[in-house]
């Protein structure tokens, strides 16, 4: 992470370009009856000044996210010390199982999160993206509080604030979010046969199987969430049925301003259980259902009815692991048909008698697109609420008109590191469609139709250590280069390095 660090507060770089905002947050801005003017909010933010140039920024992220570091560091060594002497309590007992009745039935638990992280971009989305450079350091900081009225309620509510001290023109709401009910929910729990039924409503996270098409949504400041009712029944040996009706939430910079988008509806069943008979085999069986004003494809734009119906083999024996999905599309698009499929496989191995326990693994994806833009069915494969990034930390590529292959392996350099590198060629899956890029999974201008399938390639090294129970560090860096059809569209080569250190409890 040092050497990243100082390669960065040294480099010199390129004029900066203003940025644009996340699509998918200004759509839904514009819907809430923004104008793509900066609200009274945004005019608020000033990024720090770059008339000293952007190696200012450089150093001042660099030095930020230093101190940071060293003074978490230092926490959690004095941690450690202590663990190795008289047994002692966890620091942050003090905050969970507070009795609020005299039986302790009722009772209270608080939490949180504070995460600082710095990222530097060149040419994203092989240099399709805008900025054309950025170097960013964002703020995280939630804080939760958890009651129990007994066994059967429950009451949460988390509030977070995304902040950007430096930034390269406006963030989107994914990044600066100054204060806002991240979630807040009353929950109903109650025995049924064989298990129990649990019934949630109000502005809660959700997150399915692998998270391809479901998630949190981790790395920006921002995690995703939504509006709605979900109720499951949770039966033994971790079989589960969930059902929901929700609307995705739209961040945005303010105070408390962050509302439900009145243009998607999102519904579905989620079921997970063990493969009866085999012991190390566990299934999931969904339907999930969008309806989406204004979804933007590269054949255009128009009101989306999705409906997808999938499933995923997943489990380990001795030291092979596997995780199979596959799902199908259909609706409508406008006066067009949806049809659009994916399959996927994340296969590995880990070999426990070499030095440092190494996983092999095998990513790969095969995810459609369409194949004819005037034709009368779109076949692009929409990934609904997937994890972003997806592929790498550079959020290079979108889960739509893809194949792709990941070769990687994981190395457990101690009990609390671990170094992952990897290697991820990318090709379209239809000529015809464009590339699909960037946290709005849009089509990327200019990438639609033209010769060739291969997008490029790009390499990724993360590495992770967990000094203690309630801290982390991590840092990537990816280098990508483009294939002659990006090229041809004015991609060139570029690369992404994070680094961030979080406290949480």
């Amino acid at each position: 992470m040092s050497e990243v660090l100082k390669r960065l507060v040294v480099s010199d770089i390129d004029a900066r370009r203003p940025a644009t905002t996340d699509t998918q947050t200004q759509v839904a801005r514009n819907r809430l009856g923004k104008t793509d003017r900066i609200t009274s909010a945004d005019q608020q933010f000033e990024p720090l000044p770059f008339r000293h140039g952007a190696l200012f920024a450089r150093r001042f992220s660099c030095v930020a996210l230093a101190v940071c570091c060293l003074t978490l560091g230092t926490a959690a060594m004095a941690q450690e010390s202590n663990s190795k002497g008289a047994a002692q309590n966890d620091p942050f007992d003090a905050l969970k199982n507070i009795p609020l009745s005299s039986d302790r039935a009722v009772y209270i638990d608080f939490g949180g999160q504070f995460r600082v992280r710095s990222e530097f971009s060149d040419h994203p989305i092989f240099g399709l993206g805008t900025p054309e450079h950025n170097d960013g350091l964002l703020l995280r900081t939630f804080l939760s509080a958890d009651l129990h009225l007994g066994p059967n309620v429950r009451a949460f509510v988390q509030l977070g604030s995304g902040l950007v001290p430096v930034w390269n023109g406006t963030p989107s709401g994914t990044q600066l979010d100054r204060l806002d009910l991240m979630q807040g929910y009353g929950e109903l729990t109650v025995p049924a046969s064989a298990g129990s039924v649990m019934v949630r409503a109000g502005r809660q996270e959700m997150s399915f199987g692998s998270s391809r098409l479901v998630s949190v949504r981790e790395s920006p400041n921002i995690r995703r969430s939504f509006d709605g009712v979900r109720a499951a029944w949770i039966g033994s040996a971790g079989t589960r049925i969930d059902a929901f009706y929700t609307r995705p939430v739209v961040p945005q910079a303010g105070v408390f301003d962050d509302s439900a988008d009145p243009g998607q509806a999102f519904w579905g069943v989620y079921a997970t259980s063990h493969v009866p008979g085999v012991s190390v085999l566990k299934f999931d069986l969904y339907y999930l259902g969008l309806d989406h004003d204004n979804a933007k494809f590269a054949r255009g734009v128009a009101d989306e009815h999705r409906h997808t119906v999938g499933g995923r083999l997943f489990g380990k024996a001795n030291d092979f692991d596997w995780n199979l999905e596959g799902a199908y599309q259909f609706g409508t698009f406008g006066q067009d048909n949806i049809s659009a499929w994916t399959v996927s496989a994340d296969l590995g191995y880990t070999v426990r008698n070499l030095p440092f326990s190494p996983r092999f693994g095998l990513n790969a994806d095969v995810i459609s697109g369409d194949q004819n833009l005037k034709g009368g069915t779109l076949g692009t494969f929409n990934p609904l609420f997937p994890k972003l990034p997806y592929f790498s930390e550079a959020n290079l590529a979108a889960p739509a008109n893809l194949i792709d292959i990941q070769p990687n392996v994981t190395l457990a350099l101690s009990k609390d590191v671990s170094l992952n590198a990897g290697w991820n060629p990318l090709w379209k899956e239809t000529e015809a469609d464009a590339f699909y890029g960037g946290p709005a999974v849009a089509p990327i201008k200019g990438t639609a139709g033209g010769k060739g399938r291969y997008i490029g390639q790009q390499v990724s090294t993360t590495i992770e250590w967990k000094p203690a129970k309630h801290l982390s560090f991590g840092g990537t860096f990816v280098n990508y280069t483009p294939g002659r059809r990006i090229r041809d569209a004015g991609g060139t080569s570029g690369s992404f390095a994070v680094a961030w250190a979080t406290l949480s409890f």
